[in-house]
Order: C-alpha cells, then structure tokens, then sequence
C-alpha cells in the first residue's frame, strides 16, 4: 500500500495559503532537544526517549517519530500520560508506516508524536499534543494445545545448549502467538538465566500488537473510525483551513473506511473555495488507482474558470489514470484490515 505519510510535507506547505513563508528542518538520531515555550509540561519527556529515531519541524508543525519494542513503547506511553494537558489523546492505526526525509529517505517508525506549536498552531487551532502508534501484527491466536510450547519454554532451563537453543528457535518461530506464553512464563520462579531467555526472545518479537499495549489512565484512545468521524465533519467546517486539513487527514484513512471516497468526491463538486479544491485534488493524486471513483467530479472540474484549478485537477486525473496498483498491496491491505479488526475489539 502506497504510503500516505510521504506525502504530509508537501501538503503542509499547502497548508498555509499565502499566510506565511514556509520553514522546515529535520533531524536524525535522538540527540536531545531544549523545551519550547509552547510546549506542555512534560512532553519534553517524551520527545526525548532514547527510542527516537527521526523528527520534522515544518512551520512549527513538529513529529518526533520513534522505533521499538513494547518496553519502549510502554514507556513512552507513560510518559506521554505525565504531559499536563486537559486532553491527550491515543490514535491507534495499522501499520507498519514509514515517513520520507526531505531528500526522500525512507524512515521507518513505530509510533510518532505530533506537537503543534508556533505558526502551525495558530493557523490550524490544534493545540493538544498527540501520539499515534502503529500496530504491525495481529494478537496471538488463540492456542487450545500448548503442551509442546510449554515443553520449549520448560526447555530454556535446561543445561544442554542443543536443548536451549532448538527450544529458542522454534519459540521465534511462532512469532506473536509466543508472547502470551512467554509472558505467563515470566510470572513464575524462575531462574535468572531462564528469566533473560524468555526476556530476550520476547524483545526479538517487535512487531507490536494490541495485546503489547498497556494504556495508563487518563490517556483518549482514538480508532479509525472515531477519526473518520471528526474529519467528516470537519469538512463542513466554516473555516476553509479546518475543511482542508479534514481533507488531508481522511485522505490517510481512505483503505480503511468506505465513508471517505464518496465524502471527497461530494466536496469536490460543492466546495468554492479554491484553496481548498486544490488540495482535495493533490491529496487525491497521492493515492492513485484509490482515488478512480473522484475521476468524473475531478474531470468536471477542468471546466472551471480558475486556470490553477484546471492544472491541478488535470495533473490529479493524469496521476490517477496512469497509477499502477504496487505488487503486494491487496495482502498488505488484507493484513491491515486484520489489525484494524483487532484495534477495533481492543477499544470496545
């Protein structure tokens, strides 16, 4: 599946027409950063863990993103619930994600935090720091037979190297469906070598799942569908910003949520303002073959008498035409409308 973070650079410049000149910067690495004035108490706390592994400041419009294990993320999530705010709010999406850097370096992540400040926070009237953490496998299935399982986690203790390390083997083999019975083996007596096995296979096993998630209170979780929500009525705000930024968020969403498609499309046809028609138009080329049902209402709209709006529309309708759907979308998609399906349960 096509990426959809890539494309948040570019339509952040969009993001401001003709209100500001538009600055970035970037970062690579976890070295540590100073507190802002605008930032709430704490989250400088969380900006700074050791699991950061890219941050991008675009007109205040600030993402620190992060990879690592459940421990980490465990943590952060800790952190992140000391950030003194009224409201702090969880998104949980599918995943995996990856950013691009402005060279167009690819940067894999795990979760990402968004901290609107300056210009950004401003123009856009978002004010809450948020986190937003991608779920990269399914929870373990359910196991009725685990007398060999247990007789692996059993064999972890043994004095035998041959025994231990065959027992290590075919315990990473299972993948996710280990963790429920590795963390239960945590639970007992045992002793410390057996103890640091059972740690170091579960740190092996970094595809984050629901069940790896310990959410302290006082933290919103925010699913897709609670998103699709907020930004479709977002799209008839009063404001042209607020109806474009709802644009660019539900674009993001458009896999996961047949209520979005038909809400662009519909906007696409009723929205004057050129603004805003300009950006449903760049964000529906970003997702390509996706985007096909737009393709009459962006066609009617090369009749328009704004010259830009032609050009945008047209470059839209040529991107969508010409796309090509990436080898192995339909699995990915599959897969993540599987961990989708587990995110759901785990809110309810």
């Amino acid at each position: 599946m096509k990426t959809l973070t890539s494309m948040a650079v570019v339509i952040l410049f969009l993001a401001l027409p003709g209100r500001a000149f538009a600055l970035a910067s970037e970062t690579f690495g976890n070295a540590p950063m100073v507190n802002q004035a605008d930032w709430a108490p704490g989250v400088l706390n969380v900006v700074n863990l050791q699991s950061r592994v890219y941050s991008r400041w675009v007109n205040g419009n600030e993402k620190f993103y992060y990879r690592g294990n459940a421990q980490d993320l465990n943590d952060a999530l800790r952190k992140f619930a000391a950030v003194k705010d009224d409201i702090r709010q969880l998104i949980l999406l599918p995943g995996p994600e990856k950013t691009q850097s402005f060279a167009r370096k690819t940067v894999e992540f795990d979760w990402q935090l968004h901290v609107p400040s300056g210009i950004y926070k401003a123009v856009s009237k978002r004010s809450h720091v948020v986190m937003t953490v991608y779920i990269k496998a399914t929870k373990p299935r359910i196991i009725e037979d685990h007398k060999q399982i247990d007789k692996w986690i059993a064999d972890l203790k043994s004095d035998v190297f041959q025994t231990r390390d065959k027992a290590r083997q075919e315990l990473q083999k299972l993948g996710t469906d280990a963790k429920p019975f590795l963390r239960e083996a945590l639970k007992t007596n045992l002793v410390l070598e057996a103890r640091k096995r059972i740690q170091g296979l579960l740190e092996k096993l970094q595809d984050l799942d629901v069940t790896d998630l310990e959410i302290p209170k006082g933290i919103t979780v925010l699913t897709v569908d609670d998103l699709v929500a907020v930004h479709l009525k977002g799209l008839k705000d009063t404001n042209s910003t607020v109806r474009g930024m709802a644009i660019q968020d539900l674009i993001r969403l458009v896999s996961y949520s047949d209520k979005v498609m038909p809400a662009l499309t519909d906007m696409l046809q009723k929205e004057k303002h050129e603004w805003v028609r300009r950006v449903a138009a760049s964000c529906l080329a970003g997702v390509g073959e996706q985007a096909k049902a737009a393709l009459p209402a962006l066609k009617k709209g090369l009749n328009d008498p704004d010259a830009t709006i032609r050009k945008e529309f047209q470059t839209a309708i040529e991107q969508i035409e010409n796309a090509k759907e990436p080898s192995g979308r339909a699995d990915e998609l599959k897969s993540k409308l599987a961990i989708l399906k587990d995110i759901r349960e785990f809110k309810k």
